[in-house]
C-alpha cells in the first residue's frame, strides 16, 4: 500500500479480479489504475473488456473526474501517452470516457465484472453486494460501445 500525499488516505496496491487481454497483451486492470488514478484530474476509475461477434477484446477506460475538473481531449492525450510510456502502446484503452460514478462492493473493491456484463448487453438484477447500486445504471445503453467495431 501506500498513502496518497494530497489526501492521506491509504491506496492498496495489488491484483484485482479483471483480466484484459486486447491484442493478445493479457494485464491486471490494477496496472491501468495504478498510472490513470496518479492524475491530479481523476477521482477514480474503472477499466473493462469489451467484446465483439469475432471474440476480438478491446479495453474501455472509464474515468470518474475530480471535483471541478473537465474531461478534455488533452487528459486524454496525456493518460494515453502515460500508459504507452509506463506500460507498452498495446496496453492503451481503445475508448477512454467519463463516469458520473464507479460502482462498488460493500466491502469496497470496484466492481468490474458486472460493468463488463453490463457492456455486453447483460442485465444486473442482483445488487444486493453493493454499496452504491445506482452507479450501475450508469453502465446501459452508453451509444459509443453499441453496434460493431
Amino acid at each position: 500500500c501506500e498513502i496518497n500525499p494530497r489526501t492521506g488516505g491509504i491506496v492498496m496496491l495489488g491484483r484485482s479480479d479483471g483480466t484484459l487481454n486486447p491484442n493478445g497483451v493479457r494485464f491486471g486492470s490494477a496496472e491501468l489504475y495504478n498510472i490513470v488514478e496518479a492524475f491530479p484530474e481523476i477521482q477514480d476509475s474503472l477499466c473493462v473488456p469489451q467484446r465483439n461477434k469475432y471474440h476480438e477484446e478491446r479495453v474501455i477506460l472509464f474515468l470518474k473526474m475530480a471535483k471541478d475538473t473537465a474531461m478534455s481531449q488533452d487528459l486524454q492525450k496525456r493518460i494515453r501517452a502515460a500508459i504507452r510510456e509506463q506500460l507498452s502502446a498495446r496496453h492503451v484503452p481503445a475508448i477512454i470516457m467519463e463516469t458520473k460514478d464507479i460502482p462498488y462492493t460493500i466491502s469496497g473493491k470496484k466492481v468490474e465484472v458486472a460493468v463488463k456484463r453490463i457492456v455486453a448487453g447483460e442485465d444486473i438484477q442482483q445488487r444486493g453486494a453493493y454499496s452504491n447500486p445506482e452507479s450501475l445504471d450508469l453502465y446501459y445503453h452508453i451509444p459509443e460501445l453499441q453496434g460493431s467495431w
